[in-house]
């Protein structure tokens, strides 16, 4: 078993959760209006609103550190390096999944509003791709 390259899984990994954060900024300007306003709606008046940037921005590098070091793992095991990087993005959104769907649950969210959710499938697997393109192929895979 090949060892981890730390280095590379930690800039990698700021380069995939940096590209995730900016996409996904986009895809709630351009898809979330029904679920930020159903968030709106589940806040009580009076609760400040302000969104702490800095900590969502550091949450999704954190993420991005996580999808590259499953890609760094998946990888000397797969068939190719768009394989594992799809496969490592389908984890990321999954377990991003179920914890926004925790939320929606509690929030009782419509399903309406749940458009950003199943949207972010394209956004993980973009991001877990970009940072496996700076990643790079040291390794040939083995085949078993």
């Amino acid at each position: 078993m090949q060892a981890v390259d730390w280095r590379r899984v930690l800039l990698c990994g700021l380069a995939a959760g940096t590209v995730w954060a900016l996409l996904s900024i986009l895809l709630v300007g351009a898809v979330g209006g029904d679920f930020i306003a159903a968030i709106s709606d589940k806040v009580p008046s009076g609760t400040p609103t302000r969104t702490p940037h800095l900590t969502i921005y550091f949450l999704s590098v954190a993420a991005g550190v996580w999808v590259m070091w499953l890609y760094a793992v998946i990888r000397p095991r797969s068939s190719s390096n768009l394989k594992a990087g799809v496969v490592a993005g389908l984890a990321w959104w999954t377990i991003a999944s179920l914890q926004s769907l925790k939320w929606i649950a509690l929030l009782q969210i419509p399903a309406t509003a749940w458009l950003p959710l199943a949207a972010n499938l394209i956004l993980c697997v973009t991001a877990t791709l970009c940072g496996a393109l700076l990643y790079g192929d040291t390794h040939p895979p083995t085949h078993r």
